[in-house]
């Protein structure tokens, strides 16, 4: 008998922090991480770009979408759960389409999550982090994070405000780690019955 999986797609602004979301779920409830990035870093890697920006990275999200379907990311990411599939619980992140949440919903035991947070805040861990692709002034990250939200944007780009919207459950993410966490084991505890994650979970 086929053991069922569960996923959780997680989506929000730029260091809203989606992917602390997603160490907190590895390390607490046992999950395994995908990124839909990971689709476009490969994809930068066949064409021999090894240094890139946040800019790069949203042109070719968007050329991949528009050439192969707007839901291509999550096509593929899918297709690699496919070939390693060692747990029955994953965290997606790396979600910015519309098309990918409705890919993505078509699959029994999916729940979004959204993070959101205020830019200012955003900024800061953005610059603590210091990704080699991330912008490091306030007018580049300010660009970036319009387009990553979809201002301006056409279908096959980035829409994070919208995919935002389709959510099952949103996170505020503005104070600290612990408050974080605490939301988050919240929103797991919810989910409990729904899932059936056992890792973890009333721990």
């Amino acid at each position: 008998m086929t053991k069922k999986k569960n996923y959780i797609g997680v989506v929000g602004q730029i260091a809203a922090g989606k992917e602390v979301f997603a160490e907190y779920l590895i390390k607490k409830y046992g999950f395994q991480a995908l990124s839909l990035s990971t689709v476009v870093h490969q994809e930068l890697t066949k064409r021999g770009i090894t240094e890139f920006t946040r800019n790069t990275l949203q042109d070719v999200g968007d050329e991949l979408r528009k050439t192969y379907g707007f839901d291509v990311l999550a096509r593929r990411i899918m297709g690699y759960l496919m070939l390693d599939a060692k747990n029955s619980n994953i965290v997606i992140t790396g979600i910015r389409n519309q098309a990918e949440v409705k890919y993505f919903k078509t699959i029994p035991g999916f729940v979004l999550i959204a993070i959101k947070a205020k830019r200012k805040n955003r900024f800061k861990r953005e610059l603590k982090r210091s990704k080699p692709w991330d912008p490091k002034s306030w007018k580049d990250f300010y660009k970036i994070d319009r387009r990553d939200f979809g201002i301006g944007q056409e279908k096959s780009g980035q829409h994070v405000g919208e995919c935002m919207k389709m959510a099952d459950y949103t996170i505020t993410n503005n104070k600290d780690l612990e408050s974080f966490y605490k939301k988050i084991d919240k929103i797991l505890s919810r989910l409990k019955h729904k899932l059936f994650i056992s890792a973890g979970v009333g721990k």
